[in-house]
């Protein structure tokens, strides 16, 4: 009789033991404790001050916002806030329990809200002396026929005496440096190198996608590059023509002038 009793209890203790550390692997299956950082690609920093994964508020610490992840979800919503508690990042992401860095970028131009993915910078570029490595990005809808890609004609500039003024005038050589490929509101992967002059910087003229001149209203159309960046991303927004002298200030253009001086992603 005593002895049956022992094994009962027995049998009950070991049925305890099972059922608590089934009921542990469970938790432990379900859930994980990770974190979340975000980083810049480029020199701007990310305002981000809040988050939530599948809804659920992160706790931030030092930068980075922790969390409970479901191990059975293959991908979480993140959504990030900044300092005026506005949604400035809405994505499905996937997530792993401990650290997930995520680099992030605005989506373009004019459209301040950030986006994970890849560098639009790239990972490994190199200044390279005396060259600025850009990507040039068209937002002007003048100078693009029917929204059509176009290229630019690059010429470099070099001060020559001009007696009539009785000073150095800038002149451009008759061939461009460069001929570049496509350029749209779409992200290049291929930089293009500019050779810098620090007092003529180069001129552009606008091509179609053939190499052909584009005109408006019979005038040929001139970028001049005003920016000051060594490796970034540079853009022409939709603006009025605002170059109606050449670096030197006294020559004429020639045609339509822009000032091409907008950057929005910069090493």
């Amino acid at each position: 009789m005593i002895k049956n009793i022992f094994l009962y209890f027995v049998a009950l203790w070991i049925g305890g033991m099972l059922s608590s550390c089934q009921k542990g692997e469970v938790v432990q299956v379900q859930d994980e404790i990770a974190r979340i950082a975000f980083r810049s690609y480029s020199s701007a920093s990310v305002d981000i001050k809040r988050v939530t994964v599948d809804g659920k508020v992160a706790n931030s610490s030092n930068a980075n916002f922790i969390f409970i992840r479901n191990k059975d979800a293959d991908s979480s919503l993140v959504v990030a806030y900044n300092n005026n508690d506005q949604v400035v990042l809405e994505q499905q992401l996937s997530l792993k329990s401990g650290l997930n860095t995520f680099g992030v970028h605005s989506k373009s131009p004019i459209d301040p809200s950030l986006v994970v993915g890849p560098n639009p910078l790239g990972d490994d570029v190199k200044p390279i002396p005396g060259v600025r490595q850009v990507k040039i990005l068209n937002y002007n809808k003048t100078i693009s026929l029917n929204g059509e890609p176009i290229r630019l004609a690059v010429y470099q500039g070099k001060p020559v005496y001009d007696e009539s003024w009785g000073m150095d005038m800038v002149k451009y050589d008759e061939t461009p440096i460069l001929t570049t490929g496509l350029i749209s509101d779409k992200i290049p992967e291929e930089f293009i190198k500019i050779p810098i002059d620090a007092t003529f910087v180069p001129k552009a003229q606008v091509l179609d996608k053939d190499l052909k001149p584009i005109l408006i209203d019979g005038q040929k159309v001139f970028l001049f590059f005003n920016f000051s960046v060594d490796i970034g991303i540079v853009y022409l927004p939709q603006k009025e023509p605002d170059a109606s002298f050449d670096v030197d200030a006294f020559s004429e253009i020639g045609g339509i002038g822009y000032g091409l001086d907008n950057i929005w992603l910069k090493q």
